[in-house]
């Protein structure tokens, strides 16, 4: 299993690349700007080169750019979905410009409209922004965890929504927070693995390029995301260990984004989740978070 975390690029994005080396690791994901405004950061023609460089140099593969909160793929509102279109685009060129292989998007909220119809929009809004920027970045649909009219929450929306895509380069991304907090039972070794094997008949494995490796505070099926330590939540860890050395996701991406809440997090995070792909136990690792 190939290792990351969401690093942040504040001042310099190449500080991203200089941590994930430091952390050891093997993948990494970014913000390329603000995830909760429409305003995009722009990088110097340096600060792009540098960054791609090392990214190349320290061996991060995949490098993913996580897109802004405020898309809508989903929106019935046509200048809420026409600006969603637009910023996604700009993201995919931003991926393609540093080397990226694409850009993870939540696929949005159809609010009261039929779920076919919501499918079709991500589907047409997802094809449109691949369109516009060119190139070979995909667009990844993370699943969610479906509260409302939020689509994303059921594997089988995924796999239509690919399916509608057709030949686009597009791929997904399965969040375990997000996995729990829509219903799935993944908290023990019996019920990752059945979830691997639904993601497996449903989606399809080869269609997953990433996985984030997240812990959760809520309840099973709570439709809600609140993040936790791995191990220090309701999925806990053998969840966790059951997906983490289930031979299928050998080679799999993970990457984590779990709170920053000491200067130890990350690295505390990285150690765990590597002793559970090893099968040790991560005892020790229970540093101090405040």
């Amino acid at each position: 299993m190939r290792i990351g975390l969401h690093l942040s690029t504040a001042r310099d994005a190449a500080n991203a690349v200089e941590m994930a080396r430091r952390l050891g690791l093997d993948c990494l994901q970014i913000f390329a700007g603000s995830p909760r405004t429409w305003r995009r950061v722009a990088w110097s023609a340096e600060e792009t080169a540098r960054f791609r460089a090392g990214a190349a140099l320290a061996g991060l593969d995949p490098v993913v750019i996580h897109a802004p909160y405020l898309i809508n793929l989903a929106a019935a509102d046509e200048a809420l979905w026409s600006k969603s279109i637009e910023a996604l685009t700009d993201q995919l060129r931003m991926a393609q410009a540093i080397g990226a292989a694409g850009v993870v998007v939540h696929p949005g909220s159809r609010g009261a409209r039929p779920l076919d119809w919501g499918l079709e929009r991500v589907a047409q809004g997802a094809a449109r922004a691949l369109a516009a920027a060119g190139g070979q970045s995909k667009v990844i649909l993370e699943n969610t965890c479906g509260a409302g009219g939020a689509l994303g929450g059921r594997l089988e929306q995924l796999a239509a929504m690919l399916d509608l895509l057709g030949d686009a380069p597009c791929a997904v991304c399965l969040d375990t927070a997000h996995a729990w907090g829509a219903g799935y039972d993944i908290s023990s070794a019996d019920g990752a693995a059945a979830f691997v094997d639904q993601v497996d008949d449903v989606v399809g494995l080869e269609s997953v390029l990433l996985w984030h490796f997240n812990d959760m505070k809520l309840p099973c099926g709570c439709g809600r995301d609140i993040h936790a330590h791995l191990g220090r939540g309701r999925i806990g860890r053998a969840g966790l260990a059951g997906l983490a050395q289930d031979p299928r996701l050998a080679a799999a991406a993970a990457v984590m984004e779990t709170p920053k809440d000491s200067r130890w997090a990350d690295r505390r995070n990285v150690l765990y989740l590597r002793r559970l792909v090893l099968g040790q136990a991560p005892g020790g690792l229970l540093t101090p978070t405040a």
